[in-house]
């Protein structure tokens, strides 16, 4: 970045003056206006401010270019200024940082197309108008990409996921013998868990979210009783994340009698050592491993071999079609079964949306199955009813 001011000053303090001397000239030579998109007060609706002038100054006053209320911007906090075309910010020594795109600054950063401006914990996001207004789509694109990001720090603070529950049944008799926890919550532009983690991996924040995701759904599953057991799912930046082995010790703490079993993706795992240690410290919480979306993409069979799960979870890919399946992919599919089975794994197949699916997949020797056939994810409340040894207190979810 430093090499970038070299032509206009190299020391910070004269780079100052240089950007304050270009602001006074107007800034009539952009060819494209910068917007900064805020939410200035906590509910208040999200709106733009043109950056005509610089220094564009950012903070809690009242006489600054866009004031922002909260406690954790500073009166003074930062400052957008041009050279030539380009737009940076500076941090103005604010009490708790300025951030870009989830970096904190030390000095002076150069801001792009879209980037995720923090001050505090207040959250702004820059872009070009001309860009913007070029197109609708893209201009929602961005509105809504500005209020997710708003709505992120509710949907971990308090938290405001609504965990879904989607079962795992016993192929033999079509009996319920566990949930996979899926997080969904109703803030706008955060509803699925696709949308919280593009904006948790914007921030860095996927191992966060996702244990509070397993947090919750565990809080909330809990009333299904302990004949139940109840499927949590890992991000893949958890695998290289000293705290995934504390939320689950902490998980076993608060439910001592949920069987619970740990989901992985087989492919976000490259090391039979790495899966021997998680599997042993899961052996010691008396927490179950399944591998998931087996056979997606590279099947990692020297790993299920040398540490084998207690589950295998087969790809919709290989399940769906089943019904109208040649002789031959049915054949293939049943090897791997077998090979699971003689590993003393369980084998479940997931996406059955059919009976004849589910009827090919008993008959291929699968023992548990997941999938639309035998129920969409849902709240707690759609399963209460149908699970054998509900807890007799109801809580209001």
């Amino acid at each position: 970045m430093r090499s970038l001011f070299t032509q206009i000053d190299r020391d910070t303090d004269s780079l100052s003056e240089t950007a304050r001397e270009l602001a006074t000239r107007g800034t009539s030579h952009l060819t494209a206006p910068w917007l900064l998109r805020s939410c200035p007060r906590p509910n208040a609706s999200v709106q733009d401010s043109v950056i005509t002038t610089t220094p564009f100054c950012v903070g809690r006053r009242s006489e600054n270019d866009l004031c922002i209320s909260g406690p954790t911007v500073s009166g003074k906090h930062a400052e957008l200024f041009f050279v030539n075309k380009d737009l940076f910010v500076r941090d103005l020594n604010s009490t708790n940082g300025t951030f870009v795109n989830g970096q904190r600054i030390s000095d002076i950063e150069q801001l792009r197309d879209g980037d995720l401006l923090q001050l505090g914990t207040a959250k702004l996001q820059v872009f070009q108008k001309a860009q913007a207004v070029s197109s609708a789509t893209v201009s929602a694109d961005v509105a809504g990409q500005a209020l997710a990001h708003f709505q992120f720090d509710k949907l971990i603070a308090e938290p405001a996921v609504i965990p879904h529950f989607q079962p795992i049944v016993r192929l033999s008799d079509s009996a319920i013998v566990g949930y996979e926890i899926l997080g969904r919550s109703r803030l706008m532009g955060l509803e699925t868990p696709a949308k919280m983690f593009r904006v948790a991996a914007e921030r860095s924040l996927e191992c966060s979210l996702s244990r509070v995701l397993r947090r919750e759904g565990l809080r909330v599953g809990s009333v299904l009783g302990t004949k139940i057991t109840l499927y949590v799912n890992t991000h893949p930046e958890e695998l290289h994340d000293e705290q995934l082995f504390d939320s689950l010790q902490i998980l076993r703490d608060d439910n001592p009698r949920i069987p619970i079993i740990l989901e992985v993706h087989e492919a976000a795992v490259t090391s039979s050592h790495f899966l021997a240690g998680l599997r042993q410290q899961l052996n010691d919480l008396e927490i179950g491993l399944a591998y998931d979306d087996f056979g997606a993409g590279q099947a990692r069979l020297v790993e299920l071999s040398d540490v084998p799960p207690d589950v295998i979870k087969f790809d919709l890919q290989l399940v769906q079609g089943l019904g109208q399946a040649s002789n031959e992919r049915r054949r293939v599919v049943g090897a791997l079964v077998a090979m699971v089975r003689d590993l003393g794994v369980i084998p479940l197949a997931e996406g059955v949306e059919l009976q004849k699916e589910a009827d090919v997949c008993r008959e291929l020797g699968f023992e548990l199955a997941q999938g639309y056939l035998f129920g969409r994810p849902a709240p707690i409340n759609a399963w209460l009813s149908t699970s054998p040894d509900v807890e007799s207190v109801k809580a209001d979810f």
